[in-house]
């Protein structure tokens, strides 16, 4: 009896003292309480850390800025004739001359398309620059078109388009110079 009164006291078995069914209750109780530990750490630290490889390379930075200035100099040639065909176009509608302007219209559009055809930028906002501003220019150059292919709008409006396209378009690609901290796109002499 005395051993009886001083478990009552103390409440502590061991585990030999624990009949089966407790011990089973017990196993399960400490599986549970360590798969949730183990969910617990996977949490908190995050499930990517177990695909990681031990002692793996880390992987490559990107250089965004020496990316955007290989990509816009590699659009040099391009935006050369597209300055080049848009400022023949501008001097031929100062000049009133109609003659030369056609071609020169058409020199425009291929120009236009080439700088729509080009593998696009690096970087989101920059591509959508380049395509509005190329775009524009070719919507500068099928306003100038319509001048010769029948199109029923007075002259003077299909003029007002193609120079108020031709502006629009400058505009774009100088901003986005700018932002690429590169040279405005400049007229070369022939």
């Amino acid at each position: 009896m005395g051993e009886h009164v001083a478990r009552r006291n103390n409440d502590h078995r061991t585990w030999d003292e624990l009949s089966r069914p407790e011990q089973r209750i017990g196993l399960a109780l400490l599986a549970a309480v360590g798969l949730v530990a183990v969910i617990g750490v996977w949490f908190l630290i995050g499930g990517d850390g177990a695909d990681a490889e031990t002692g793996a390379a880390a992987p490559p930075t990107i250089d965004l800025e020496a990316e955007l200035a290989d990509w816009y100099q590699s659009t040099s040639a391009v935006r050369t004739d597209v300055a080049r065909a848009a400022t023949d176009v501008r001097t031929h509608i100062g000049a009133n001359d109609g003659i030369s302007l056609r071609p020169a219209c058409e020199v425009l559009d291929r120009a236009s398309r080439d700088a729509t055809a080009l593998p696009a930028a690096p970087l989101d906002s920059v591509a959508r620059s380049w395509s509005d501003g190329a775009a524009a220019y070719a919507g500068a150059a099928q306003a100038c078109g319509n001048l010769f292919d029948g199109t029923p709008v007075p002259p003077a409006t299909l003029l007002a388009r193609t120079t108020s396209a031709l502006d629009q378009a400058d505009g774009l690609w100088a901003r986005l110079a700018s932002d690429l901290g590169e040279p405005a796109l400049v007229v070369p002499p022939d």
